[in-house]
C-alpha cells in the first residue's frame, strides 16, 4: 500500500484550503497501488472558535464532508481528513474529528480527538521563526471549544489495519498501546503541532510511537505562519516500524509518499515480540 501525507498551511478561508488539497491530490499517482492519503489537522479551517462553530457539520453530512467523499471516489483512494469541526449534542461544544473515507466515498470511520490541547507555549518570532526565550507565551485552550472524544477508532483497508489519533494525542503513549493491542499496522497522526513544541518533540515522539508499537506511522502536519502569532512546525513524515524515516517534508507545503512493506512489519514483530512480552495494559478511563 502507498502511504501519503499532505503538508499545508491552512487558514480561515475554507475555499482556498480545499483548493490547495485538490491541487495536491491531482499530483498523486493513485493507480500504482492501493493508496491512503492523510490530511493534517484543521486542513479545511484553521481559525477561531466562532469560525469553527459557524462551519461545523453534522457527522456524515455537509459540503466539506461531501467534497472529501467525492475526492476519495474520484481518485479511488482511502482519504483520511485530519480533523474538521463536527457538531455534538452540547450547545457550546463541538468535536474535532478525523474522518476516514473509502474508495467508494463512504465514511467508514471517525475519531473524536481524546486529548485536548490546553497549554502555554513559548511564542515564535514571525521574522525569523526563532523561539522566544523570554516570558511571552501563546495560550491554547481547546477545551473552550471542543469536547473530548471517549473511544478509540480503527479501520481496515485491504489487509492493513489503521489506528486513528490527532496531534496532542501523540504525547499519550497509552492510546497507541491500546491501538497496538488491537493489531493496528499503521498509526495515523494528523497534526497542527506548534513550531516550538514541534522543533523539540515532534520527531522523537513519532519515532517512539513507531518503535514501541512496531507500527508504521503516517504523520501529516500543518506548516508555517497561520496569523495571530500561530506557527506550526511542518516536517510531516512517514516512519517504518523500526523508526526509520521513509519520507519527510521539512518547512514547505507538499507531499510525502512511501510504500508499506507488510513483510518487514511481520518480520520486526516476529524478531522482537513486544506485545507478547508486555506485562502492562492500558485502557481509556472515563472522565468524572
Amino acid at each position: 500500500m502507498q502511504l501519503v501525507a499532505i503538508q499545508m498551511t491552512s487558514g480561515a478561508d475554507i475555499a482556498a484550503n480545499l483548493a490547495y488539497v485538490a491541487s495536491q491530490l491531482a499530483l498523486i499517482n493513485t493507480q500504482v497501488a492501493p493508496t491512503l492519503i492523510l490530511l493534517p489537522e484543521n486542513f479545511a479551517l484553521f481559525s477561531h472558535r466562532d469560525d469553527y462553530f459557524t462551519h461545523a457539520e453534522p457527522l456524515g453530512e455537509g459540503p466539506v464532508q461531501q467534497q472529501l467523499a467525492n475526492w476519495a471516489k474520484q481518485y479511488q483512494c482511502w482519504l483520511v481528513a485530519g480533523s474538521f469541526p463536527i457538531l455534538s449534542n452540547i450547545d457550546d461544544r463541538i468535536y474535532t474529528t478525523s474522518l476516514a473515507f473509502d474508495p467508494n466515498g463512504e465514511l467508514v470511520q471517525h475519531y473524536n480527538k481524546i486529548h485536548l490541547f490546553d497549554a502555554h507555549v513559548p511564542t515564535v518570532s514571525a521574522s525569523d521563526s526563532q523561539v522566544n526565550t523570554g516570558s511571552t507565551t501563546q495560550v491554547y485552550k481547546e477545551s473552550d471549544s471542543f469536547i473530548a472524544g471517549d473511544r478509540v477508532a480503527t479501520f481496515t483497508a485491504g489487509d492493513i489495519k489503521f489506528g486513528m489519533a490527532i496531534c496532542y494525542d501523540l504525547r499519550f503513549p497509552e492510546l497507541f498501546r491500546v491501538l497496538s493491542a488491537a493489531n493496528v499496522d499503521v498509526l495515523l497522526l494528523p497534526a497542527a503541532f506548534t513550531y516550538t513544541t514541534g522543533k523539540a518533540h515532534w520527531l522523537p515522539l513519532l519515532q517512539a510511537r513507531a518503535i514501541e508499537n512496531q507500527c508504521y506511522v503516517l504523520a501529516a502536519n500543518q506548516v508555517g505562519d497561520h496569523g495571530h502569532n500561530r506557527h506550526t512546525w511542518g516536517h510531516s513524515v512517514i516512519l517504518d516500524p523500526w523508526g526509520d524515516i521513509l519520507a519527510q517534508q521539512t518547512s514547505a507545503c507538499g507531499i510525502s509518499c512511501a510504500r508499506l512493506d507488510k513483510h518487514k512489519l511481520v518480520q520486526i514483530r516476529t524478531d522482537i515480540p513486544i506485545l507478547q512480552h508486555a506485562r502492562f495494559t492500558a485502557s481509556l478511563k472515563n472522565k468524572e
